[in-house]
C-alpha cells in the first residue's frame, strides 16, 4: 500500500478532527457532582454579631485598603438571611479565624494586628490563581473536615469580588463606584 501525500493530509485532517473532538468533550462539564465542595442546605438566618465582626475584618485585611464597613455588612447580612448555608459558613469562618488568632496571641480574629489576620486568611487564600480545588484539596475539604477551601471560595473570592466592583474604584479615585449617584447635590453648591 502506497502512502500518498493525499492520503497523509485525510488522515491528519481526521486525527485532527479526533482529538479536537475528545477535548472537547473532556472539558465541558457533565452531569454528575459539582467538583467542588457546595454549602449546606442550612436554613438563612440573621448573623451574629461576633460573625459580622470577623467578616468585616477579613474584608478589610484580604483588601488591604480602606473599605466602608457598612456595605459589607449589609451584603454578608443578605447572604445570610436569604441564601441557604451561608450563615451556618460565616458562623464557622468567625469561630475558626477567631480560633487561628487565639492561638497566634490575639484576643480575636477582629481585635487583632493586621499582620495576624492576613497569617490567619494565609490558609484560606494559597496562590491558586483562580484555578478549580484540586483533587488532594477537594479530598482534604471533605473527608479531612477542613473548611478553609470553602471559605477561599464563599468568603476570600466573593469578598475580592465585591471591593473590584465597588471599594477599588474609589481606591483608583473616583467618588463613588458605578450605578451609585455621584454629585446630585452640587448643583447647590456655590461654584469654586
Amino acid at each position: 500500500m502506497r502512502f500518498t501525500r493525499r492520503r497523509f493530509l485525510v488522515l491528519g485532517f481526521a486525527l485532527s478532527a479526533a482529538a479536537a473532538w475528545v477535548g472537547r468533550r473532556s472539558a465541558a462539564p457533565g452531569p454528575g457532582p459539582s467538583p467542588e465542595p457546595a454549602l449546606g442546605h442550612e436554613p438563612p438566618g440573621p448573623l451574629g454579631s461576633p460573625a459580622m465582626a470577623a467578616l468585616i475584618a477579613a474584608a478589610g485585611a484580604v483588601t488591604g485598603y480602606a473599605i466602608d464597613p457598612a456595605h459589607y455588612a449589609e451584603y454578608y447580612r443578605w447572604r445570610a438571611e436569604h441564601l441557604r448555608g451561608y450563615r451556618v459558613l460565616y458562623e464557622r469562618f468567625a469561630r475558626d479565624a477567631d480560633r487561628a488568632a487565639r492561638a497566634r496571641g490575639a484576643r480575636s480574629f477582629a481585635a487583632a494586628t493586621r499582620e495576624i489576620q492576613l497569617d490567619v486568611l494565609g490558609r484560606a487564600a494559597p496562590a491558586r490563581g483562580g484555578r478549580p480545588l484540586t483533587v488532594w484539596e477537594r479530598l482534604r475539604a471533605d473527608v479531612a473536615g477542613d473548611p478553609w477551601p470553602l471559605y477561599e471560595r464563599f468568603v476570600v473570592r466573593e469578598t475580592l469580588a465585591l471591593f473590584a466592583r465597588t471599594d477599588a474604584w474609589i481606591a483608583l479615585g473616583y467618588r463613588g463606584w458605578p450605578g451609585v449617584p455621584k454629585g446630585l447635590d452640587r448643583y447647590r453648591l456655590a461654584p469654586g
